[in-house]
Order: structure tokens, then C-alpha cells, then sequence
């Protein structure tokens, strides 16, 4: 009987290695979503009767609900200036866009009641940044043309992105089909 080579036996182990970290990786992964898909995964009760978006309480440390996640994207589009609202008195708190990164009185101003207060839609992308929630608002006017005409409204708005755990909030700088 011959005995197999030390080259083959390597090989062997390290393919071995290999799909078991696979398979590690795969159930890790699987846990750590069970709040979104398992129905009796433990997550604590969502209240969603705040008038004030803001004043809802940031998870941590777990996936968010879709309506946690709206209440979210609200609460960031009021503190960083779209809405009729003031935008919050820390200006270093405020989020620039990839674009238009600016949050000087121009930018600011730009803008400015740009966005509905109440989000229009949401989705979730599990390719988007490694997963991630997508709040889609209307625009209440248009940026650089001044009021819509037509039905534009209804075609395009603005997007809020962020991971599944509420983090990485930002507003993406192209329109978004609603």
C-alpha cells in the first residue's frame, strides 16, 4: 500500500480548512440576521407612536426594523437641514454629501425645505455598502429649477442610506426613482 505524499495531504487540510471556515462564516452570518427573519428572535417592542422622529431612542447592537430605520432617516433629514425645520444648533454635527459637501450658509440654504419631513418609501439592499437600509424622500421642490412642473414630484426624490445597525447615515447625492 502506498502512502499519499505530503503535497496531497496539504492540500487536503487546507481544503478542508477552507470549507469549514466557509461554513462558519455562513452560520455566523445567518445569526447574526435572525432579528430581521426569525419572528421569534428577541427584539425588543417598537413603539411607533412618536410624534417627533428625533425623540425615538437609537437601537444599538442589533438590526434595525424597517420602521426603526424610517424613524431614523427622518430624524437625520431634519437635523441636517432639508425640512422646513431648522437643522439641529451643533454645526459640526452636521452630515455633508459626496457631492455637495457643503454645510456653509450656501450650502445650507440650498438645502432647506427641500425634502417632505415624512418618508415616501423604504427599501433594503443587501448589496448597498454590505447591506443596507434605503429611505426614500420626496422632494418638496426641485434644488436647482425651483418648483416641479408636472408630475416630477412623484418620479424622483432623495435617498437616505444606512447600515442594517442605524450607522453610516448619509443622503445620497443623485435623485432616486420613487
Amino acid at each position: 500500500m502506498k502512502l499519499p505524499s505530503l503535497k496531497l495531504l496539504l492540500a487536503g487540510g487546507a481544503f478542508v480548512a477552507c470549507f469549514g471556515g466557509l461554513i462558519f462564516a455562513t452560520l455566523f452570518d445567518a445569526r447574526s440576521r435572525q432579528s430581521l427573519s426569525d419572528p421569534t428572535a428577541t427584539v425588543p417592542p417598537v413603539n411607533f407612536t412618536v410624534e417627533n422622529p428625533c425623540d425615538y431612542p437609537q437601537p444599538h447592537d442589533r438590526y434595525l426594523e424597517p420602521e426603526e430605520a424610517v424613524y431614523m432617516a427622518e430624524c437625520f433629514i431634519i437635523q441636517n437641514g432639508y425640512t422646513d425645520l431648522p437643522p439641529i444648533a451643533d454645526k459640526s454635527k452636521l452630515t455633508p454629501e459626496n457631492l455637495f459637501p457643503g454645510t456653509d450658509e450656501v450650502g445650507m440654504k440650498l438645502r432647506h425645505d427641500s425634502l417632505e419631513r415624512k418618508a415616501y418609501s423604504y427599501s433594503r439592499d443587501d448589496d448597498f455598502y454590505g447591506g443596507s437600509w434605503v429611505i426614500m424622500f420626496r422632494y418638496k421642490r426641485s434644488i436647482h429649477a425651483g418648483e416641479f412642473q408636472g408630475n416630477d414630484r412623484n418620479v424622483f426624490g432623495r435617498a437616505v442610506v444606512m447600515n442594517f445597525y442605524g450607522k453610516n447615515l448619509q443622503v445620497k447625492h443623485s435623485d432616486y426613482p420613487l
